[in-house]
């Protein structure tokens, strides 16, 4: 009875955590410092230091592939690097956008419909040709998708590893 309300607030952050994550709000970050947060509220029953090493690496990892993938995934297209900053822009914007239009999912499809616009209306603009448009809108829009998908699996890996670290001591 008395770990009760360390459990529940271990659990509750578990769960909103990977929510967050899917609406690209910061649930990875928020899952991290609740387990630093608890390391150092009682060293003596919640510091393990191996399991919040790992959670600092798969919180970089995870990090590291949002960025990675939805930047320089699209590069294999064989676009410039101002390109590149151009969509991942786009992307940022429709993020933005998307929350603000439609809070639940809005960021994930925002920023999926920011990377294909501006990938779609700078091939447009560069080469004239629609075919290639669509093709790098698509692929940019795959990028962005994939970067979120890989981030939530980190962010639900940095969850099991909170709830190990509070609820199964």
């Amino acid at each position: 009875m008395e770990f009760l309300v360390e459990r529940t607030i271990a659990i509750l952050v578990a769960v909103i955590g990977p929510l967050l994550t899917i609406f690209d709000l910061p649930g990875n970050t928020l899952m991290l410092l609740t387990a630093f947060f608890f390391a150092f509220f009682d060293e003596a029953i919640y510091f393990n230091g191996r399991l919040l090493s790992a959670m600092v690496l798969i919180y970089a990892v995870g990090e590291c592939w949002e960025f990675c993938v939805s930047l320089f995934g699209i590069k294999r297209k064989k676009v410039s690097w101002f390109a590149v900053l151009f969509i991942g822009a786009g992307g940022f914007i429709g993020t933005l956008l998307g929350t603000l239009i439609f809070p639940i999912l809005g960021s994930l499809i925002g920023g999926m419909m920011g990377a294909f616009v501006t990938a779609f209306a700078y091939e447009l603009l560069h080469t004239g040709l629609s075919r290639n448009a669509w093709e790098l809108a698509w692929a940019a829009a795959k990028m962005r998708f994939m970067a979120i998908i890989g981030k939530l699996v980190a962010g639900i890996a940095l969850a099991a590893l909170l709830v190990k670290q509070v609820v199964f001591l």
